[in-house]
């Protein structure tokens, strides 16, 4: 540029920054923030926050909090977002207590925690386990006056569940339908995987056959998720069965329903059904992921040719899926 009497912009050094940043090139990006300071352009919160975002990235906490000191001591300062990636980097690194204790000085900053940072807060304290803390800030969220949003009760929704307190995850979406919160089929289907993975089938297929009356319909994600539970509860003619509706229904069967569909028959004994519908697959133009094919591996020292002859047809390739050959 220099080469050509063409003088980069503050946006400029931010996008090379950012780009640098995000490809790992961290010290390359701190060179670049240097030469804006020898040309007299002074780095900006977005320029420090790029270079902030970069560390935690790579999970260099220690080089991350020294950026956002900077910024906060004589820099250009800090916003609501540069604590949001200081904080989700911490979550990220299973470093909860840092992030809470971040979390909790915001309002001391003279800033307010947005959406998104509740977002990030609530999602990093239930991937710990820590679910009563994680409603006590819900409840401040909403105390101040923020309004939870689809991705805010996703993010509810499945950190109960995934903790074990489904009743609870039911309670609060039944809640939400009475309060008028606009519902999405997600919503449902977080509720029917926490069902089906705590062997609640029953009610599982009651909050499906619940649907036609709240005027939603299921998802592919929604049918292969209750599918997969019956395949592994047992229950395989069930599993067919809504498999069957679910095609006469017009839905199209993708890599990853398919991959769903045949693990769930294969660990609930369903081989026969499995070798069917990997047949299928196969015809399709889909390859089974790497997980779908060490459960048939598995599987072959224990059922012999039945499953042998399929596995076969699909050697692995060196990016985890595999491909079947041609039968010719």
């Amino acid at each position: 540029m220099a080469d050509f009497d063409i003088s980069p912009n503050i946006c400029m050094y931010n996008m090379l920054v950012d780009m640098l940043s995000k490809e790992g090139q961290i010290k390359c990006a701190e060179g670049i923030i240097n030469v804006m300071i020898k040309r007299g352009e002074n780095p900006t919160t977005i320029t420090f926050t790029t270079l902030l975002d970069g560390y935690c990235l790579q999970g260099q906490m220690g080089e991350a909090r020294k950026v956002f000191d900077q910024m906060n001591a004589g820099g250009p300062g800090i916003d609501i977002h540069s604590y949001s990636i200081l904080i989700y980097g911490y979550f990220k690194k299973k470093k909860v207590d840092k992030a809470m204790q971040l979390f909790r000085e915001i309002p001391s900053k003279g800033l307010k925690a947005d959406i998104a940072t509740y977002n990030i807060v609530l999602q990093g304290l239930y991937g710990a386990g820590r679910c009563a803390t994680a409603k006590l800030v819900f409840d401040d969220m909403q105390a101040a006056a923020l309004k939870p949003g689809f991705h805010t009760y996703c993010v509810m929704l499945e950190g109960l569940c995934k903790n074990g307190h489904i009743d609870e995850a039911f309670l609060l979406l039944q809640k939400m339908e009475s309060d008028g919160v606009e519902l999405h089929i997600a919503m449902f289907t977080i509720i029917i995987n926490g069902y089906c993975k705590s062997g609640k089938l029953d009610i599982a297929l009651s909050v499906f056959c619940s649907l036609h009356s709240k005027k939603l319909h299921p998802s592919v994600v929604t049918y292969t998720t209750l599918i997969k539970g019956l395949c592994e509860a047992g229950k395989l003619k069930e599993a067919e069965g809504f498999l069957v509706k679910m095609k006469a229904d017009g839905y199209l069967l993708d890599s990853r329903a398919y991959n769903t569909i045949v693990h769930g028959f294969l660990k609930g004994g369903g081989y026969a059904e499995a070798k069917m519908h990997l047949e299928e697959m196969f015809g399709k133009g889909f390859s089974p992921d790497a997980s779908t094919v060490s459960v048939l591996l598995d599987l072959v020292s224990t059922e012999g040719i039945n499953l042998l002859d399929t596995v076969l047809k699909f050697p692995p390739n060196p990016h985890g899926e595999v491909h079947c050959k041609s039968s010719e």
